[in-house]
C-alpha cells in the first residue's frame, strides 16, 4: 500500500499544481513574493522576485535591482496580496493588483495603505515581476480575489493598438479626464495618490491638457494585453504614468491608469 501511495503521489501533486500560464499560477507567485517579504524583509524579497530588467517607480521610473540593493533592511514591513489577476491568452504575460500596507519599524499596526500594480512575465520557467508601481490612499476594505484569462482569440495587428494610443494621446492633449472616460474599460482602475481605488469608476471632471512622453512598452505575444509607461506633463508639473490596455469586445480599452506626481523642482 505504501509503495502504491509513493508511486501515485507525484501524479497527484502535478494534477493539483496550477498550469504555468494560468491566473492561479500568477496568484501563487504574488503570494509567494509577499510571504518572502514577511520572512526575509522587503529588499531581499524584491531582489528574489524582480526580473533583472525590472522597472519600479520611486516615483520616477528606475531599475528595480539598483533601487532594492540600495535599501537597507530596517525592520519595517510591507504587506500585500492580490485581489485581481489577469493573464494574456499567450500565458506568458500577466498583471496583478491589490491592496498593500506599510508598518513602520517597531510599530504594531500599519501607518500607510494603498494599491499596487505589478506586471509579470513568465521567463526561465517562473513568473517574475518586470514592472511594479504603487499609490498610497486611505485604508479601504479589501475585495474578493477575481481572476481572468484573456482570449480565446488573439488581438489584432500592432497597428490597431498604435492607432488607439495615438488617438488617446491626441484627446489627452486637450483634456486627459475626457480621454480617460472615452477609452476606459468597464472595470477601469484609476490609481492616484490619496484616492481610494474603485473599479469601474473612470476619471471625474477634467484634468486639463496633458502631454505624454513614452519611455517603454510591452505587448503580450497574443496581442491582447499591453502596457506602456512614461512621463506626463500638465500645468507646469510632471508625473510618472503607467497604462494597461486590454483587447476586449473588438476594441482596445484602457483597463488601468496610474499617475505618480513628481515633487516640484527647486527654483
Amino acid at each position: 500500500m505504501r509503495s502504491l501511495i509513493l508511486l501515485t503521489l507525484p501524479a497527484l501533486l502535478r494534477a493539483q499544481a496550477p498550469s504555468p500560464g494560468s491566473p492561479e499560477a500568477v496568484v501563487a507567485a504574488e503570494r509567494a513574493f509577499a510571504s518572502d517579504a514577511a520572512r526575509l524583509g522587503t529588499p531581499a524579497a524584491f531582489l528574489a522576485h524582480l526580473a533583472e530588467e525590472a522597472i519600479v517607480f520611486t516615483p520616477k521610473p528606475a531599475k528595480g535591482w539598483a533601487v532594492q540593493r540600495a535599501q537597507a533592511e530596517d525592520g519595517s514591513r510591507l504587506s500585500w496580496g492580490p485581489e485581481h489577476v489577469e493573464v494574456a491568452q499567450s500565458g506568458d504575460f500577466a498583471l496583478s493588483t491589490g491592496p498593500w500596507s506599510w508598518t513602520p519599524p517597531g510599530a504594531g499596526a500599519p501607518a500607510v495603505w494603498g494599491h499596487f500594480l505589478s506586471l509579470w512575465r513568465h521567463q526561465s520557467g517562473r513568473w517574475k515581476v518586470w514592472l511594479d508601481v504603487g499609490t498610497p490612499h486611505p485604508e479601504q476594505p479589501g475585495r474578493p480575489l477575481a481572476t481572468r484569462r484573456l482570449g480565446p482569440e488573439p488581438g489584432p495587428s500592432p497597428a490597431v493598438l498604435e492607432g488607439a494610443w495615438a488617438a488617446f494621446d491626441g484627446e489627452a492633449a486637450r483634456d486627459l479626464g475626457a480621454a480617460l472616460r472615452r477609452w476606459a474599460s468597464g472595470d477601469h482602475r484609476r490609481y492616484r495618490k490619496g484616492e481610494p481605488l474603485v473599479p469601474g469608476r473612470s476619471a471625474e471632471g477634467t484634468e486639463g491638457p496633458t502631454t505624454w512622453r513614452e519611455l517603454g512598452r510591452q505587448v503580450a505575444s497574443s496581442r491582447d494585453l499591453a502596457v506602456r509607461w512614461g512621463l506626463r506633463e500638465a500645468g507646469g508639473g510632471s508625473a510618472s504614468a503607467v497604462q494597461v490596455w486590454r483587447w476586449e469586445g473588438g476594441a482596445w480599452r484602457l483597463a488601468m491608469d496610474v499617475a505618480l506626481s513628481h515633487p516640484p523642482q527647486a527654483p
